[in-house]
């Protein structure tokens, strides 16, 4: 009877203890499978010169472009594999950007990063969103100079690609 009287004890002092811990745990859960809210950008300049900036600015931060269609208003690229510590262990960075033209010469970037592990320990890959990260100002720097760039070359003068 005793140890009956202390697991009840027990679980209601868990459940009216008001603990933060298990809200901020299920917060972390639902963080984890909601789909990334991206970071966005608006560029005073038309559809077709910032895709071309933001297409730049992929492999200035040093990605591989892996699609990148106008008419679908999208670029996705790819890290290099890097090797982790432990052997079987690999990761690699990936970009999605979706351009929103709206018309009156603006243009609004809206960009996710994610992040993909793979380990020898665990039987598949991860593929998680970085919700704050450096490259988001990274890139969005890069597209603004890939802006100025353009404006401030000389007539002619093309990017090697």
């Amino acid at each position: 009877m005793r140890p009956i009287l202390l697991l009840l004890a027990a679980v209601s002092l868990f459940a009216f203890s008001g603990c933060d811990s298990v809200g901020s745990a299920s917060q972390r859960m639902r963080e984890r499978f909601d789909a990334p809210q991206p970071k966005t950008r608006v560029f005073e300049a038309d559809a077709r010169a910032i895709f071309e900036a933001a297409r730049l600015a992929v492999r200035r931060i040093d990605f591989q472009v892996s699609r990148a269609a106008f008419a679908q208003g999208i670029i996705t690229g790819h890290s290099s594999l890097r090797a982790g510590d432990t052997f079987g262990k690999a990761r690699q960075m990936s970009i999605e950007v979706r351009l929103r033209p709206d018309g009156e010469g603006k243009t609004e970037l809206a960009v996710v990063l994610r992040e993909q592990e793979e380990s020898a320990s665990f039987a598949g890959a991860t593929d998680l969103p970085l919700r704050e990260h450096a490259l988001y100002d990274a890139y969005f720097a890069a597209v603004e100079q890939a802006l100025r760039d353009k404006v401030n070359a000389p007539a002619g003068a093309t990017e090697r690609k």
